[in-house]
């Protein structure tokens, strides 16, 4: 076994529930069922920003799990979907299934509020939202979520914090929170307060409200921020 270097500084986190760490933990014997629950809620907080599932198909592609789950009596192709029904029966994950027995067509949500509602939102439609759907086999080149772009350029989250990021995800338009991080540390204001405040007044007055940035930036830098 190859030791492991550590994790590196500016290393990215994504959060788990507390009770996986504590109670879950010890009642969870099965590798195949912790590897399955950890990589659905490690892609599931990967790409929150365009759906909240994973399809069996990802998984069973996923090299992560083909590599980790190898050694599994039966490998890994048996494996991980022992995995994932162990973690439905225990109520971790939800599943869905729109055709039975097409792996492309089931889908694995964390069983938190945000993954209830989204389930909720797919059997009501009784398919899957069109906007939702991405190219089969994309698990990794996928948009970045608020939580791994403020952690990159802010620093690391808090619970409190990862709230309010929520919210600002389903108020305000993708463009708009990317350009607003992208403004704050250009002027190397690398707080949150900054960045939601450019949000709101975006929100309020129109993003292209008065003199555009390009042209206060041009001129005068200082105004933007005295304007902020």
């Amino acid at each position: 076994m190859a030791q492991a270097q550590g994790f590196t500084h500016g290393e990215r986190y994504a959060p788990v529930p507390l009770s996986l760490l504590g109670p879950l933990l010890q009642e969870i014997k099965s590798i195949s069922e912790l590897k399955c629950t950890l990589r659905v809620l490690g892609l599931v907080h990967q790409r929150r920003s365009q759906r909240l599932w994973v399809t069996l198909a990802e998984l069973l592609a996923d090299p992560m799990l083909l590599n980790g789950l190898a050694g599994e009596p039966g490998g890994a192709q048996l494996a991980i979907p022992q995995g994932i029904a162990q973690a439905v029966e225990r109520g971790t994950l939800l599943q869905l299934q729109q055709r039975p027995a097409d792996p492309s067509y089931t889908m694995l949500l964390v069983n938190d509020e945000p993954g209830r509602q989204a389930a909720m939102r797919v059997r009501t439609e009784n398919a899957i939202p069109q906007s939702e759907m991405l190219p089969q086999g994309e698990s990794e080149q996928v948009r970045p979520s608020i939580f791994s772009i403020y952690e990159e350029n802010i620093g690391p989250l808090t619970p409190l914090l990862a709230e309010e990021l929520q919210e600002a995800e389903r108020s305000y338009p993708w463009p708009w929170i990317q350009e607003a991080f992208k403004k704050a540390v250009s002027l190397n204001h690398r707080n949150w307060r900054y960045i939601a405040r450019i949000l709101e007044r975006w929100n309020t007055e129109g993003k292209d409200h008065g003199e555009p940035w390009r042209h206060t930036k041009k001129s005068d830098p200082k105004e933007y921020l005295r304007r902020y």
